[in-house]
């Protein structure tokens, strides 16, 4: 002990390359491997090998966890100068060349067992030297430095990586392993100031030589379709557009790297929506590829402010007090500097959106008029029908808010001297009316599709029967729900009568005619339902009575069940006081409140002549109505087909229908 500052490697390591994967410490390897490479004599010959060894699997050996790797090269060696170096941290032997001294630390973050064996050249000798990484206080360990005879010797490096322990599981197939690795490396592939050396990947009896993926045509998986400069700042930013066609799920990014290193990177398509998807294009077989681009940004910036980790750069996301660039800036200009590169690609995909956002408010029509205010950059590449109905949605409750403050601000500037009112009318009239025609779209939309249910509903046969009364009496009322807690956009009774849009329900499915078991529910079809405009004496009250569709038996003489008189009673049980409000309260009824009775149900030959002969009822000109009025308690009564009230309701609309395009 000399009394000097030591470090426990493993407690270092805890808070160590946080943001980091087993592949930087593969990416660490490969790059010295270069370095030595391009410091010795076989520079223009350089070649380096890397082998996978994997976990002993009897199925898919292919992707089997990766438990150990080794990397050889025929580089300088570990010679004095860089072992003196390898066992200081923060080493400035590569300084120059953006050497932190730190990367080898990646080796037994992700590696429980490391060692190095190399030959290397010490006066015009060959000698061979082998340790093992450290853990705790010393990275060296059980070193061996020996003068080695060989003929056939030559210098170079092999480094050990056994026992695989990150977090995830590693066990990517060849290809994918090639791609990660290739990724993070191009630079060195494409540096027109040293050749780069034969990279090989072996996996069992496969193997990939990395250089062979690259070229200048569309033969190759990856190649450099572009490069050139950008100014931010004063500053120059260079560029290397690649695009790779074995993508395996991958997106478009940004690379921004440092001394040919990849140190963040970030996807296009969160600056530019249309680099979402991959892009296709056509070999000269007429072959579709699919392939997508990496933009590697390099400069004396990014070089000069990369962390001791290269992790990360010495600046924030946006220019600050300390730096004038961010990582943001740069990403952002990169993403304009794409959008022209690739702007028929990028034009083209916009427009199928736009296309695609246009379809969607023309089939739902109440948005058309809030097409103009949409950002379509803001919406993804092939949006779903939820995506585009969330970004129409939103702009119109702007846009409808908008509205809103325009007509309180002009209520608070009436008393203004110089608030030009016929100016600011005219304007809030043309966004009101532009609003409103929107909003009256939707609805008249919205019933639309009610009715063409309800028909659909009534031509179900007997074998849907019971669907079809459900369906029917849940289109025009929800079972067993009352107006407490029914609001009226809720239900469709404006396809018996418009008017009964503003009415009050009196009784449902609870039982509020006292002194009688009935319990009045439009879900039961044969029970009566009541309902009253405004709470004053001589407001009318509407009864209902629905019959099942198909159901005759209520013209028996035996029965019950006859409508017309039921409806007779209730009117007379409103008069006598014996129909409560749902809040128990009293109904205001007096001499001239007038009644209104409707029976819904079908109507064969021999109901028509039972309202005829026996209700004594009179037949509407289109013979499926009959009505009468009960004079002596203010009563009309009204007896519609199921087939009327449908016709009916669609005639009323008619006109709507063609006028929004709907017919």
């Amino acid at each position: 002990m000399n009394g000097s500052s030591r470090i426990h490697l493993e407690r270092y390591l805890e808070d160590f390359g946080k943001n980091s994967n087993v592949y930087a410490a593969i990416v660490e390897a490969i790059t010295n491997s270069i370095d030595s490479i391009v410091r010795s004599d076989n520079k223009n010959s350089g070649e380096i090998d890397i082998f996978i060894y994997r976990d002993n699997v009897l199925f898919d050996k292919g992707n089997a966890k990766i438990n150990k790797l080794i990397i050889k090269d025929n580089g300088i060696g570990f010679d004095d100068e860089n072992r003196n170096s390898f066992n200081i941290l923060y080493s400035p032997q590569k300084s120059a060349i953006g050497g932190k001294g730190l990367g080898r630390m990646f080796y037994i973050k992700f590696f429980r067992n490391v060692s190095i064996e190399s030959v290397y050249k010490k006066e015009d000798k060959y000698r061979k030297r082998k340790f093992d990484f450290g853990r705790e206080y010393e990275i060296i360990k059980n070193e061996v430095d020996e003068e080695f005879n060989d003929d056939t010797a030559s210098t170079g490096a092999t480094l050990t990586l056994d026992g695989y322990q990150g977090d995830n599981n590693f066990g990517e197939d060849i290809n994918r392993f090639a791609h990660r690795i290739l990724e993070k490396i191009l630079n060195y592939f494409v540096d027109e100031s040293q050749a780069c050396p034969k990279i090989t990947i072996h996996d069992g009896d496969s193997r990939i030589a990395l250089n062979n993926l690259i070229g200048d045509n569309d033969s190759f998986a990856i190649r450099e379709s572009c490069s050139g400069n950008m100014e931010i700042s004063e500053r120059i930013f260079k560029y290397r557009m690649f695009e790779l066609q074995n993508v395996y799920g991958q997106k478009s990014r940004i690379m921004l790297t440092a001394h040919n290193k990849v140190v963040t990177d970030a996807k296009l398509e969160d600056y530019v929506l249309e680099f979402e998807t991959d892009f296709v294009k056509k070999d000269s077989d007429d072959k579709e590829h699919k392939y997508i681009v990496r933009f590697y940004v390099y400069g004396d910036f990014l070089d000069m402010n990369v962390n001791s980790e290269r992790t990360g750069f010495r600046f924030g996301d946006y220019p600050d007090g300390v730096s004038e660039i961010g990582r943001k800036t740069i990403e952002e200009a990169v993403a304009r500097e794409a959008k022209r590169i690739l702007s028929g690609e990028v034009m083209t995909r916009f427009a199928e959106k736009k296309e695609r956002v246009e379809k969607y408010a023309n089939e739902n029509i109440w948005y058309k008029n809030y097409l103009e205010y949409v950002n379509l950059e803001k919406i993804k590449m092939n949006p779903s029908d939820v995506d585009i109905e969330a970004e129409l949605h939103k702009v119109k409750f702007e846009k409808d808010s908008e509205r809103r403050r325009k007509i309180a601000d002009i209520a608070h500037n009436l008393q203004v001297k110089d608030f030009d009112l016929n100016s600011e009318v005219s304007r809030l009239v043309a966004d009101i009316t532009e609003t409103d025609r929107s909003n009256l779209a939707e609805y008249i939309a919205r019933r639309q599709s009610v009715l063409m249910l309800f028909e659909k509903a009534l031509e179900w046969d007997l074998e849907g029967k019971f669907e079809r009364e459900k369906t029917l009496h849940s289109i025009i009322f929800p079972a067993r729900r009352d107006s407490d807690d029914t609001t009226y956009d809720e239900h469709n009774l404006w396809i018996i009568d418009e008017r009964l849009n503003f009415t009050t329900l009196l009784s449902s499915d609870k039982t509020v005619f006292n002194g009688s078991e009935d319990r009045p529910d439009i879900a039961a079809f044969h029970y009566p339902v009541s309902y009253r405009e405004g709470e004053e004496g001589h407001n009318p009250v509407s009864i209902f009575e629905f019959k099942k569709p198909g159901r005759r038996d209520f013209i028996n003489p035996s029965s019950n069940e006859d409508p017309i008189e039921q409806i007779i009673r209730y009117v007379n049980q409103f008069k006598d006081g014996k129909v409560k409000q749902l809040n128990g309260r009293n109904i205001s009824i007096n001499d001239t409140t007038p009644f209104y009775g409707y029976v819904i149900a079908s109507a064969d030959e021999d109901v028509k002549k039972w309202l005829k002969n026996v209700k004594d009822m009179k037949m509407t000109p289109d013979g499926e109505g009959w009505i009468k009025n009960v004079e002596n308690i203010n009563l009309r009564i009204e007896f519609i087909t199921w087939d009327k009230l449908l016709r009916d309701a669609k005639t009323r609309h008619r006109v709507f229908f063609e006028k929004l395009g709907l017919a």
